[in-house]
């Protein structure tokens, strides 16, 4: 009542403390969150101040993305509400990074939307990714332009329109364009998950020769396993081990018989951390990959033996 703005410029901070809080239950801090930016916009309306409304909304989305209570479909519904409605103030003319940055979390929040229609979700990520890149260039915004490059080629990845074989080359020159910014020395966490979805993209493609593409993609998941070890990133390092022993199955270079023993001592390696009790349904995909593995290398000893 004495102080309103004040008021609701502390119910919008207090609000980013508990998004950001580290003690107590992150879905009781979320839930907190929440209700302060709901507070914070009965203050901050659009017509009294529009700044601060588009800001407090933006802020809301993030939290609605993170929310672990609720229904995860009406989550992101109410994500993509307030970022539209940031959006109303964000423009491109008078705040462009703030309708760069509220472009990408848009767009976000379409890729993992469970309402509506999947292909119209993705189209609709993709067209807000690349207006995020019009603000977001290389020599602008380096990281915040690798950041959403990366974002691109997962949609391209998943895209359901379009070309399947143009949908994998967008993503891996997309990839590639990440990387030029999300170096090993400068972001050796993000190269990692990049170089892994690069060598997903490669064992997937369509284009190109089959061949390369493999040897392609083990490289890649060679590059990831650096940093990806098992002491410091276990469950990536699972992940990828049980992708690499997909790549060595099929590859088409090298001796067969070591390329079957590759990925056998891949997938076991996986199985150190892809236990039945912590990991039910990878243990379960990567059991799987290593009997189909173990069968092919049994058929391969005895056509040896047989000749």
């Amino acid at each position: 009542e004495a102080f309103p703005v004040d008021w609701a410029m502390t119910q919008n901070n207090l609000a980013n403390a508990y998004s950001d809080r580290i003690r107590g239950d992150k879905a009781s801090n979320l839930e907190a969150a929440i209700a302060a930016y709901q507070d914070a916009l009965q203050i901050y309306t659009r017509e009294a101040l529009p700044i601060d409304w588009a800001q407090t909304q933006n802020n809301l989305t993030i939290a609605y993305v993170n929310r672990i209570r609720g229904d995860k479909a009406d989550n992101l519904e109410d994500a993509i509400a307030s970022y539209q409605n940031a959006l109303q103030i964000c423009t491109r003319e008078a705040f462009p990074v703030d309708w760069a940055m509220t472009q990408n979390n848009l767009a976000n929040a379409y890729s993992d939307r469970i309402r509506g229609d999947k292909a119209s979700n993705l189209e609709a990520a993709i067209a807000a990714y690349q207006d995020a890149l019009q603000i977001y260039t290389r020599e602008a915004l380096p990281i915040d332009w690798a950041q959403t490059q990366n974002n691109l080629t997962i949609a391209y990845v998943n895209r359901i329109r379009g070309d399947k074989a143009d949908n994998l080359e967008d993503a891996i020159a997309s990839y590639q364009n990440a990387l030029q910014i999300r170096t090993r020395e400068a972001f050796p966490v993000d190269w990692a998950r990049t170089q892994n979805n690069l060598a997903n993209a490669y064992r997937n493609r369509i284009r190109g020769d089959k061949a390369d593409n493999l040897e392609n993609a083990i490289a890649s998941y060679q590059n990831a396993l650096q940093i990806r070890t098992r002491e410091a990133f276990p469950v990536d390092w699972a992940r990828t081990q049980n992708n690499l022993a997909n790549a060595y199955s099929d590859r088409i270079r090298g001796d067969k018989a070591q390329n079957l023993e590759d990925a056998i001592a891949s997938c076991q390696n996986a199985l150190q951390i892809f236990t039945r009790e912590a990991f039910p349904a990878d243990w379960d995909k990567t059991q799987n990959n290593l009997r189909l593995i173990q069968r092919d290398k049994e058929k391969l000893d005895k056509k040896i033996t047989e000749i």
